[in-house]
Parts: structure tokens; sequence; C-alpha cells
């Protein structure tokens, strides 16, 4: 399950993030007229790298990046952050 982030200091502190753009989500719903930004704190460089290989096996994930720095807020865009306690198969190696 997702929270919707609407401002900079929601996001928890992490040394890692992983951030997508769900194809699937965006452009509807709560993301109606925006992109659809998926956030996934991570605690290491090998844990970012599992989920960064588990958002690229997804066919609705695009622009699948690994950043250091927290996410800067931009318009047009919806954040749905993922954490590993809510999305633990993200975090798992070969979840997707």
């Amino acid at each position: 399950m997702s929270q919707h982030i609407t401002e900079s200091k929601d996001f928890p502190t992490a040394p890692f993030y992983v951030l997508a753009n769900d194809k699937f989500l965006s452009g509807w719903g709560h993301a109606k007229g925006k992109v659809n930004t998926v956030v996934l704190p991570c605690e290491t460089l090998n844990e970012a790298e599992v989920v960064e290989r588990n958002a690229r096996n997804r066919s609705d994930m695009k622009f699948v990046r690994i950043v250091s720095n927290k996410p800067r807020m931009k318009p047009g865009v919806m954040y749905s952050l993922m954490c590993k306690d809510d999305a633990e198969r993200w975090y798992t190696p070969g979840g997707f």
C-alpha cells in the first residue's frame, strides 16, 4: 500500500531512494493530469539495486533510477511512498 506525499518533509530520511514513474497509475484517480512517481527508500546501495531490478522487471514502471538525495517535489507529479514494511516484495531479490 502506498502513501501519497504532498510535502518534501514527509519523505523519510534514507541513504538511497529508488524512483520510478508508474505508467499504469499516472493520469487518473489521485494522479489525474499528473505523473505518478513511486518512491522506495533504501538503507543500502545493495538494497536499492535489488529494488531497482524489481522495478525494471515490471512493465508498468518507467524511468527507474536510484538517487541519494530526498526527491524534490515537482509540479505535475504525484509521489507515492512505498516502504519496506508495506511493499516487501519490492525489496526481495527476484520479487518481480
